[in-house]
Parts: C-alpha cells; sequence; structure tokens
C-alpha cells in the first residue's frame, strides 16, 4: 500500500494496486459472468470494499 489517489473515488488515502472486474448477475436467460478488465488501478479501501476486484 502507498499513500496516493484512488482511480475511482478520489480521495486521498492509502492506495492498493487493483484490477476492476465488471460483473454481469445470473437472469434467466443469460449466465453470469465476471470479466477481469486489462490494466490496473489504484483504489482506497472503501472502494475495494464495495466494488469487486482483483488486488494485484
Amino acid at each position: 500500500m502507498a499513500i496516493g489517489t484512488c482511480e475511482s473515488c478520489g480521495s486521498e488515502e492509502d492506495v492498493t494496486e487493483v484490477r476492476r472486474v465488471y460483473v454481469t448477475p445470473e437472469d434467466w436467460d443469460t449466465e453470469g459472468k465476471a470479466e477481469p478488465q486489462p490494466g490496473t488501478e489504484q483504489w482506497c479501501y472503501a472502494c475495494r470494499a464495495h466494488y469487486p476486484h482483483q488486488e494485484i
């Protein structure tokens, strides 16, 4: 962890490198899926606690 700006919410605090994951919930006619996105971002604790991601 390092002090920096969160690339998700913009707060200044401890950030960790993560890969964003887009989640599509299962429905009656589609399968659920989780798609990790290319590249990495710096996220704070609050964003890591609330949004799907993979820590690097």
